[in-house]
């Protein structure tokens, strides 16, 4: 009977276990997302947003309340990782990329909010390969009294009717550097 009931306890395990992967989640400080099976590893000292709470920290209403987000994490309450996609109906590659640059000038818009008396300084757009894909990566630097306060940077892409956009919105330029550089060692599956 014993035998039995380690056999069922270890199936449950094993099935919940297996469940985990075809979900999001974050174990082991790695994070899965199913929609694009996507993984990343996020450090101890990233803290996951909770999307449920009333969210209050500086950032976190502005950059967290994304209809299909994926994640949020925040180094600090100025550092910040967010994932979300939009949907996107349509197959021509000019009305994508153009969907990525409303991207960009939306995610600006709401920054506004965080820095009221910024400015747009440098944009920059360039590809950038991920896990092998290639990615749209824009970079805007906002200013206030002509000093660089804080820095955006944008990877999108299309992937089948949806468009995936990591936003990495940061102060500290090493912290900004740090989360570049964790995305461009997550990896997509094909």
């Amino acid at each position: 009977m014993n035998r039995l009931k380690y056999s069922a306890i270890l199936f449950f395990v094993l099935v919940t276990l297996s469940g985990c992967k075809k979900n999001n989640s974050l174990v082991d400080n790695k994070f899965y997302d199913k929609t694009f099976k996507w993984q990343i590893f996020v450090p101890d000292d990233y803290e996951k947003v909770d999307l449920k709470q009333k969210l209050d920290v500086k950032g976190d209403t502005t950059l967290a309340k994304k209809k299909h987000s994926i994640v949020v994490f925040k180094k600090d309450e100025a550092n910040y990782f967010s994932v979300n996609y939009e949907d996107f109906f349509g197959s021509d590659i000019r009305a994508l990329d153009l969907n990525m640059k409303l991207k960009d000038f939306l995610l600006l818009k709401d920054i506004g909010k965080i820095y009221p008396k910024g400015k747009m300084g440098d944009y920059s757009v360039s590809t950038e390969y991920i896990s092998g894909l290639p990615f749209r990566r824009a970079k805007i630097e906002i200013t206030e009294y002509e000093k660089k306060v804080v820095t955006l940077v944008l990877f999108s892409r299309g992937f089948n009717g949806r468009i995936f956009i990591n936003s990495i919105v940061y102060e500290n330029e090493d912290d900004g550097k740090e989360m570049i550089d964790l995305f461009k060692k997550s990896t997509f599956k094909k």
